[in-house]
């Protein structure tokens, strides 16, 4: 539930405009089933590393399309609180 959480985070900041991102970006359905597919894969594994999931979902999933660092800054944020 927390990585749709995030999702929607995403998404409803691009409706702000600058203050939600700083610059406005192509976040996606995509984005989410890339993350949903890696965490149900990594979590058949015996030891699951969720220092490995945030950092997928923040800086490869989404954050390969963040250029900003103030952006790519709090998503690794959310990242971090949320899962």
């Amino acid at each position: 539930h927390t990585l749709a959480f995030l999702h929607s985070v995403v998404q409803e900041r691009r409706k702000f405009g600058p203050l939600g991102w700083n610059i406005p970006y192509e976040f996606n359905t995509g984005d989410l089933s890339a993350s949903m597919t890696f965490l149900e894969k990594h979590l058949f594994d015996n030891d699951i590393s969720w220092s490995t999931v945030q950092y997928m979902v923040s800086e490869v999933q989404y954050g390969g399309k963040v250029t900003d660092n103030m952006d790519l800054r709090l998503l690794k944020t959310y990242a971090k609180m949320w899962l």
